[in-house]
């Protein structure tokens, strides 16, 4: 006997009749604008979705690791766990970087250090050449330092600095121009775009326009598209709004994509580099352990939304000096979803939600628009610092 599919045995149910069952179970015909959820200026979440709402959304059908990387950078989805690193002394910080190795971490980022000297960087990454390593606080010497230490292949992972990409475009593009493969010098902080209370589209459009800003600086100084976008990683604070922050780093692959390929980079060079950090904002001074849970959701969007590399900041930093204990129960909070939620193993868990995917669109729609008035305005660096670039933003919406 031939194999039938189960679901044939259930005949298809309308859009129509379930609207009326809704209402009628809710007693309720107007229920849809009293549940409907408003997550921005103009934009607005349904309470439920049918696939009939994924008609004529961008590259819905596309493979995770394919333009516009909708759905990942990477073919896996797999991430590296990336811990931080905060001791300013160069030999307590290699130290402590390889034990968090040994321990399970996959990145190291030391989040207060800044090297001296060449011999300083050596045995702060002794025993660190195959783990890649990112340097939050990065001044002009230690860049020049680094890339020297690239280009003679001594480190032979990637290096990366948390150097804003705005802060000296001359100096960025002489950088640039110079770096080796598997540098990337400069970041573009997004997560300040968040602590300012901005919204996810605003964010994601927010940081869209300072990438934007920067690509148009480096052209200007005739540094290709392709270099310039290769030489950054984007940086995002990941909130407790768990879809709509899956939806908003999926959403800025999205918009990244399309930008760098409109500065005429190549679709290789347009795959954003994101680095996710569970939100410093929303962490409890009275309730440490409530920041445990709360990251642990948090880490979850991160990873389900595709970045690169996660960050979950220790859960009692806001009320005591952490111990071991801190450290270890960040960095396994993250090697549980990888090895016991088996998180890693799927590429794109989110692909094909009717609401993820329509809320991707959301945000990414929204995000183009205010990336587009920013430039309107004179472009990202007029506005000089994150408030007062929400607020014009916010304002011009408004009025």
């Amino acid at each position: 006997m031939a194999p039938t599919s189960l679901l044939e045995e259930f005949p298809p149910v309308s859009t129509e009749a379930w609207n009326a069952a809704i209402a009628r179970d809710l007693k309720d015909p107007d229920y849809e604008s009293k549940l409907t959820w408003h997550i921005g200026e103009g934009l607005a979440v349904k309470p439920w979705y049918r696939a009939e709402n994924l008609a004529g959304l961008a590259c819905v059908d596309s493979a995770p690791g394919e333009f516009p990387y909708r759905r990942g950078a990477r073919r896996t989805g797999d991430w590296r766990i990336r811990e931080e690193i905060d001791a300013t002394d160069a030999k307590a910080s290699n130290g402590a970087a390889c034990a968090a190795v040994a321990g399970g971490a996959e990145e190291i980022a030391f989040s207060r250090i800044l090297v001296e000297s060449a011999l300083e960087l050596e045995l702060l990454l002794k025993n660190l050449a195959e783990i890649p390593v990112h340097f939050e606080c990065a001044d002009k010497r230690l860049i020049r330092l680094l890339a020297e230490r690239v280009s003679t292949g001594a480190s032979t992972a990637g290096i990366s600095t948390g150097y804003d990409a705005q802060t000296s475009l001359d100096f960025a593009a002489e950088t640039i121009c110079s770096a080796p493969a598997g540098f990337v010098p400069f970041t573009i902080h997004s997560g300040r775009f968040e602590q300012a209370e901005a919204s996810a589209p605003e964010e994601t459009g927010l940081a869209l326009a300072a990438g934007v800003d920067f690509l148009a600086a480096m052209e200007q100084r005739g540094v290709a598209a392709d270099r310039a976008a290769a030489a950054i990683e984007l940086s995002f604070a990941v909130g407790p709004n768990y879809f709509i922050e899956i939806a908003k780093l999926r959403a800025f692959r999205m918009v990244w994509a399309r930008a760098v390929e409109s500065f005429g980079g190549t679709r290789e060079a347009a795959r954003a580099r994101i680095a996710a950090s569970t939100s410093r904002g929303y962490q409890s001074t009275n309730d440490s352990h409530m920041n445990a849970l709360r990251a642990t959701t948090e880490a979850m969007a991160a990873v389900l939304g595709g970045a690169d590399a996660v960050v979950v900041p220790l859960f009692d930093a806001c009320n005591k000096t952490p111990d071991e204990a801190s450290r270890r129960l960040a960095r396994n909070t993250q090697l549980i979803l990888k090895h016991e939620a088996c998180l890693g193993r799927v590429a794109d868990a989110a692909g094909g939600s009717y609401y993820l995917e329509t809320l991707t669109d959301l945000v990414a729609q929204e995000a183009w628009k205010i990336m587009q008035e920013i430039e309107t305005r004179g472009g990202f660096r007029s506005a000089h610092r994150t408030e007062p670039a929400l607020a014009g933003h916010r304002e011009g919406r408004t009025a």
